[in-house]
């Protein structure tokens, strides 16, 4: 696992609560309805934000990055590259 993809996961597990989230948090788990509702998403993309010291632009975020840790992962390591 990736330096990244191990920081994504913490700020999951942080933003979600530890006893929700399994541990192992498995890259293809089902965010959206599982661990994630309209709240969570939002703070979740501002603890992203705030880690990693940039901002979304609203065209960047849809529903497809927050369906799993890895399509976040994907999401967060396009915008880190950038």
């Amino acid at each position: 696992m990736s330096k990244l993809e191990e920081e994504v996961k913490q700020i999951i597990t942080s933003t979600v609560g530890e006893g929700i989230v399994p541990a192992p948090l498995p890259d293809d788990y089902p965010l959206v309805g599982n661990l994630l509702d309209s709240l969570a998403v939002t703070n979740l993309i501002v603890a992203i934000e705030e880690h990693f010291g940039f901002v979304f632009s609203d065209d960047e975020l849809s529903a497809e990055a927050f369906e799993t840790p890895a399509s976040l992962v994907k999401l967060v390591a396009e915008k880190v590259d950038q």
